[in-house]
């Protein structure tokens, strides 16, 4: 087993064991009276009853009572000083039965939206092919200093559902597209190596804690005209994937996320090969907090079927800011990567890069 495998599959290791930990952290989550709880896989939510202290309980030691969603749905409303959240306007009261005696309706979850301004399900913080705005300034072991570049977006185009960044109940159609550049910036005129050219359709959905997204994309490598004249012995390779997708991200606690995605990919070429694993978890604190930031880290593994499922792991670390209204960051930060090229027109070349970069994501 390569150095680069062993590596990778001890993030698969630590990845199983934070699904495993995800429910004991859910316990330790502190609670108040009132709250709402969202379960996992469309289990009912239930309310938490009231707790001795103001200050509240652990989620373990709480009493809870299952809530009827449908027929007595808490009203939602923005949190003033945090527009991207949302907050019960009013609980349902839970009377010694357990049963609610509030009768009152939310808003409809089958309104219609056009061109909402946030998304349900976001990029990953450390994908190295993700659709963002971003410059990464790294140093590869083998040939010295390298920018890898994104210029890209995400953008939803229908939702069906409640506005707002953590809806109870929504879905939407997304539109993504990214051109992924490498530029050699130690040789003169600092030429333009490759380019990974990616654009998609996606249907998203949030539901409590977990979102889901499934949908097509396009990938295609295009080598740059100048390294071809600097290098007139490659030979490139036309790498082509349009694959269908399928991913799951998962809330343990609203600032920590895991995920993972599944691609096959109905036509390749060029070395290309359908299967394709990603998975991974991030840490990102959900509050605004203004100028000052706050931190994050994030762990992707991106395991591809056309280099023995070998792919690479990608980590960064660093500080982030939150727009609150519309849940786009501005990253700044560390980066180290290991594993196959991140330029597919470079498809068998192995690399170990480690930098800086910043990074405005979706």
């Amino acid at each position: 087993m390569s150095a680069t495998h062993s590596r990778i599959a001890a993030t698969v290791v630590v990845f199983c064991s934070l699904l495993w930990g995800a429910n004991a952290a859910r316990a330790q989550t502190w609670v108040r009276s009132g709250d709402v709880i969202f379960d996992t896989f469309g289990e009912a939510p239930s309310v938490v009853a009231a707790v001795p202290t103001q200050s509240g309980t652990t989620l373990a030691s709480a009493e809870t009572f299952p809530v009827d969603m449908e027929s007595e749905p808490p009203r939602l409303r923005p949190v003033a000083d945090d527009a991207g959240l949302l907050e019960f306007d009013s609980f349902p009261s839970v009377a010694a039965t357990g049963r609610s005696t509030d009768t009152s309706v939310a808003s409809s979850s089958s309104e219609w939206h056009l061109l909402p301004g946030t998304l349900l399900y976001h990029s990953y913080l450390a994908g190295e092919k993700e659709p963002r705005i971003g410059l990464s300034v790294l140093s590869d072991s083998k040939r010295g200093w390298l920018w890898e570049s994104a210029l890209g977006g995400r953008v939803g185009l229908l939702r069906r559902g409640d506005l707002g960044l953590s809806p109870a109940n929504a879905w939407q159609i997304d539109l993504e597209g990214v051109a992924l550049a490498r530029v050699n910036p130690a040789m003169e005129s600092a030429p333009l190596e490759a380019t990974d050219y990616r654009v998609g359709m996606q249907w998203t959905k949030r539901t409590g804690p977990i979102a889901y997204k499934a949908g097509y994309y396009h990938v295609s490598s295009h080598a740059g005209d100048e390294y071809l004249e600097l290098n007139p012995g490659f030979r490139r390779i036309n790498y082509v994937r349009d694959s269908l997708l399928f991913g799951v991200t998962r809330d343990v606690t609203p600032d920590v996320q895991v995920y993972g995605e599944i691609g096959y990919a109905l036509g390749a070429d060029g070395g290309a090969e359908p299967l394709e694993f990603q998975f991974g978890t991030q840490y990102v604190p959900i509050r605004d907090t203004g100028l000052r930031g706050a931190p994050f880290a994030a762990v992707n593994v991106h395991l591809r079927q056309e280099v023995d499922f070998g792919g690479g792991i990608n980590v960064m670390a660093g500080w982030r800011w939150r727009n609150a209204e519309t849940g786009r960051l501005l990253r700044v930060g560390l980066q180290y990567y290991n594993g196959k090229s991140i330029q597919y027109e470079f498809l068998d070349e192995d690399q170990q890069l480690i930098g800086y970069g910043i990074w405005f994501d979706y």
